[in-house]
């Protein structure tokens, strides 16, 4: 497999391939998108960040102690 890299702007759904990549066309290729945030999208992926777990429960370990149960791991050994 070969790696190629250039920039393009995206428009409608098509990203035009260079002329110089002219010996791509009706190949497979695996593509990966990498774009730059908006304002927008940045504010927004800073408010996902704060997500409480504080409700899940751990169902394995609801039992137990887990400063105990680790201990109890270490002695094993």
């Amino acid at each position: 497999m070969q790696a190629i890299e250039f920039e393009a702007d995206i428009q409608n759904g098509v990203v035009k391939i260079p002329d110089e990549y002219a010996h791509l066309k009706n190949r497979h290729a695996r593509i990966v998108v990498l774009y730059e945030n908006t304002a927008d999208e940045e504010s927004s992926s800073v408010r996902q960040v704060g997500i409480d777990f504080g409700p899940v429960k751990a169902p394995s370990l609801a039992a137990h102690d887990g400063v105990e149960y680790q201990r109890n791991l270490r002695d094993e050994w």
